[in-house]
């Protein structure tokens, strides 16, 4: 950014010393989120989802539990107005662009703190409002209450659009996923150094987290997992690891609150012939699903290769085995594109997408195999450094 830049913001808008991205790109996303209103008669959104907020905005906030939205006019010479919980106000202060941010109380009626915001701006009786139908962040009863303050409007889901118009990445965007994948190898290789007889899950996972903490990964929006009971979810319970335990791990590096995560297997001694033919299935899928995600590629062709690689292994493939990697926060990292049925998703140079075609339950075992992949005009690009391998500890 120009010093030009950093000492001017047009109206509306500040530079905050903290953004992830310049100030041109968050107007710009501004830009496009409106065309998309115009083209869509929608004159007004209300944006609780703090992926969401925070792709418009820049406000990054820890306590998502509180309810703060993002008015977006469509107008384009209107500015943004966000709500913003009291103890999140210097966290706003170094992250936001917009300027007009009005202080809430988490006490207040959030309904009628909204409206007065839209009564004070003029945008009080809009024909068509875009809200977080489909979020974590709703809560159902500020849902019902909004639709009953703007009763002449009609409420539309706009969670899915966007998602959508975050899926391809800028540059800037991509040097941010690159530094989280960089974080998750970190991670995912100390828990690999940690795993020998005799030591504990939860000592697993304290070096996965003192790793990523120390190379400054920021807190993840879903909990690493390290399980060596045969679960595909697992975190530590406090088992001694033992001969013949196969250890699952799933780290997330996090920048910016961009994620990226890896997922890495590994055994306490010599694995059995099944465990190999397991790990043999995963790899394959892994190397030849990741090669399939090209420019152009539907995800309901990479779903069906690998349903074609994971045959005769049917109970134990997972409904959905990749996902979008995005802005995220809890209670979960997976973005708008997902690798399973029903997704009908077009792959797209600049996505990131994480892949993990792995096997679970299988003689009680899941062998988890997961990269990050950059798409790029020339192929896929693997973000991920760590060698692909079951780990023999």
């Amino acid at each position: 950014m120009s010093i030009e830049a950093l000492t001017q913001a047009p109206k509306g808008a500040r530079i905050a010393p903290r953004m992830a991205v310049s100030l041109e790109e968050y107007q710009d996303r501004v830009r496009k989120t409106r065309e998309w209103m115009h083209a869509n008669d929608v004159d007004l959104l209300l944006l609780n989802q703090p992926e969401h907020y925070n792709w418009l905005s820049g406000y990054d906030p820890t306590s998502v539990f509180y309810h703060q939205t993002l008015i977006v006019p469509a107008d384009d010479g209107e500015p943004l107005t966000l709500l913003c919980n009291k103890a999140e106000l210097a966290l706003c202060d170094e992250t936001c662009w917009v300027e007009d941010v009005r202080v809430v109380w988490t006490h207040e009626d959030q309904t009628e703190n909204t409206m007065d915001a839209l009564r004070d701006r003029g945008l009080d009786k809009p024909k068509r409002v875009g809200l977080n139908l489909m979020s974590y962040h709703l809560r159902p009863q500020f849902a019902f209450d909004i639709r009953a303050a703007l009763s002449d409007a009609e409420a539309v889901d706009v969670t899915q659009v966007v998602d959508d118009l975050r899926l391809v990445k800028s540059p800037a965007e991509i040097e941010h996923l690159r530094h989280a994948a960089h974080i998750a190898d970190l991670g995912v290789t100390a828990g690999i150094n940690a795993i020998r007889e005799g030591v504990t899950d939860f000592e697993v996972m304290a070096a996965i987290q003192h790793a990523t903490a120390l190379n400054g990964g920021e807190f993840p929006a879903y909990p690493f997992l390290v399980d060596a009971r045969g679960t595909l979810h697992g975190t530590p319970t406090g088992k001694i690891l033992r001969p013949g335990d196969t250890i699952y791990m799933e780290v997330s590096g996090v920048k910016r609150r961009y994620h990226c995560n890896i997922s890495r297997t590994a055994i306490i001694g010599e694995p059995p012939a099944k465990t190999k033919e397991i790990y043999d299935v995963a790899k394959r899928a892994l190397d030849e699903a990741t090669a399939a995600m090209v420019p152009g590629a539907t995800v309901g062709e990479l779903v069906e290769l690998v349903a074609q690689l994971h045959s005769g292994y049917e109970k134990n493939t997972w409904g959905r085995f990749g996902f979008s990697m995005e802005i995220s926060y809890p209670p979960i990292w997976i973005g708008g594109l997902s690798l399973m049925k029903g997704d009908d998703h077009v792959i797209e140079a600049g996505q990131v997408i994480t892949m993990e075609p792995g096997l679970s339950y299988a003689d009680g075992v899941t062998i988890g195999l997961g990269n990050n992949v950059l798409i790029t005009e020339h192929g896929p690009e693997i973000l991920n450094n760590v060698p692909v391998e079951l780990f023999v500890r």
